[in-house]
């Protein structure tokens, strides 16, 4: 539970780090000021977008359920408490001011932040060695899940943050943040698409979400495993050649500032379809539908979502069940299937995907082609399932 205010700053100040550390200006880009002992380590950037990481308790150091009333807390502070970043890589913090927790976030912080990431990481000449963000776990996957579909390049991109604020008798996210650095610097975790270093673990941004509300081991990727884990500090990937998301795209939203609307709706007994009819009459240009099992609907949602089809509205389905993926027909109809993608993923994909001007057919296969070049390419499928 974080409500205060998140300090924005584009530089920290180095306060109890003076003796040990220096600030320099950045010879690539000059709203950058870094922070080392030794210049010659690797440059790793934190993008701030705070969270319980950067969270005190002005009650008790027992207290991980009253937090966000307590003395700000600063990405200096953070540095200041785990000065053994500093034998790892040189640090420049962009801070990203966030009011209320990241419940009330939406896609324009992720859409500032990899237009950032883009243009220290990916430039032709960057010597910067990868990025990290520090972000509320409420919707921290959605963030880091729009950063990664739009990160044009195959450095390291680490989200991070923590389930306990700082102030707590043991604060997870210090360990976290360490680990994230420490992922960032490593050359082995180029070529993997954005990853999450939280709680000893390491997954892909792709398939993780936040799994319990409360305990630390909160982010996961339940049925696609874990990519790696953290022995000593540092990070060990479980295969050694590194490998992208099935599926996983990338869209450019270089000159993008918002995006088109695209509402989630819960699928369940006794469903209302005319919210489908109500959604797009308020704005929105796409629906996510979370359905039972393997993404069913009812009749009436399939009857709506057929019609909007013929409006141009996509209506893209996901299982609301906790793993598994949902399955297309053999035949390609109205309603698209999302493969292994949760809700709010799918929500984030479809957005880029209308505001990319991808017509339907586009978005049925952005989303289905996987799974169907899975289940119905191969043979013998392809001469069972031979109307496809």
């Amino acid at each position: 539970m974080v409500t205060s205010k998140c300090l924005a700053t584009l530089a920290f100040g180095l306060g109890a780090l003076a003796s040990k550390a220096k600030a320099e200006k950045s010879t690539f880009d000059s709203d950058l000021t870094w922070i080392s002992t030794y210049s010659s380590l690797p440059k790793v950037i934190i993008y701030n977008a705070c969270g319980t990481i950067l969270s005190a308790s002005k009650y008790s150091r027992l207290d991980n359920i009253n937090y966000g009333s307590g003395p700000p807390v600063t990405a200096d502070h953070m540095i200041g408490n785990v000065t053994e970043v500093l034998k790892v890589a040189q640090l420049a913090v962009i801070s990203f001011p966030v009011t209320g927790g990241s419940a009330g976030l939406n896609s324009s912080l992720y859409l500032n932040i990899t237009q950032h990431v883009n243009r220290h990481l990916c430039t032709e000449g960057s010597d910067i060695a990868g990025g990290i963000m520090f972000h509320g776990t409420n919707t921290l996957e959605e963030t880091a899940f729009g950063v990664d579909l739009t990160l044009n390049c195959s450095k390291p991109f680490v989200a991070t943050g923590a389930m306990r604020p700082d102030t707590y008798i043991s604060p997870d996210g210090r360990s976290n943040f360490f680990q994230a650095i420490a992922t960032a610097v490593s050359r082995d975790a180029r070529d993997r698409g954005g990853l999450i270093a939280f709680n000893d673990r390491i997954t892909s941004i792709y398939y993780s979400t936040k799994s319990n509300a409360n305990t630390p081991d909160t982010f996961r990727s339940i049925e696609q495993g874990n990519v790696g884990a953290f022995l000593g500090g540092q990070p060990y990937f479980y295969f050694s050649r590194p490998s992208y998301p099935t599926g996983r795209p990338h869209f450019d939203v270089t000159n993008t500032i918002e995006l088109p609307v695209v509402v989630v709706l819960y699928g369940h007994q006794g469903f209302d379809a005319s919210l489908m009819y109500a959604a797009v009459a308020n704005g929105a240009k796409g629906i996510v539908h979370m359905g039972s099992g393997a993404a069913s609907l009812s009749p009436s949602a399939r009857e709506a979502a057929a019609e909007l089809y013929k409006q141009g509205i996509p209506v893209v389905t996901v299982t609301r069940s906790v793993t598994g993926t949902d399955m297309p027909g053999i035949e390609k109809g109205p309603v698209f299937y999302a493969s292994y993608l949760q809700g709010p993923q799918a929500r984030i994909m479809l957005q880029l995907a209308i505001n990319s001007d991808y017509a339907l057919d586009e978005i049925r296969d952005l989303f289905e082609a996987p799974l169907r070049n899975a289940i119905y390419a191969p043979a013998p499928n392809s001469e069972w399932f031979a109307d496809v």
